[in-house]
């Protein structure tokens, strides 16, 4: 049902049950990486929680309950985006001559 379907979460979702259960679940576990107390994150996991979390706040700035709602709303945001750019591309712009 949810098969390759990436399931986001912040660094308070770590844990190999959370994982394994995700995964018998279908979903690809992108869940941030913790640093702890002597073993601080590296670079490039740093850069990798930068790259989930980029993306799991676009999802959370939904404040809806049930995926319809949310896939409305969401089309409702890029027909407004697309209108807005419809009218910026077919009226000239004012051209200032001094």
């Amino acid at each position: 049902m949810y098969a390759d379907q990436e399931a986001l979460g912040d660094s308070a979702y770590t844990g190999t049950t959370i994982e394994t259960e995700l995964k018998s679940r279908g979903f690809v576990p992108m869940i941030c990486e913790k640093g702890y107390r002597n073993k601080p994150l590296t670079e490039s996991q740093k850069a990798m929680n930068r790259v989930k979390s980029k993306v799991r706040c676009r999802d959370e700035v939904l404040r809806t309950i049930g995926f319809a709602r949310a896939r409305l709303w969401i089309g409702l945001r890029n027909l407004a985006y697309n209108m807005g750019r419809l009218v910026s591309l077919k009226c000239p712009k004012a051209v200032n001559v001094r």
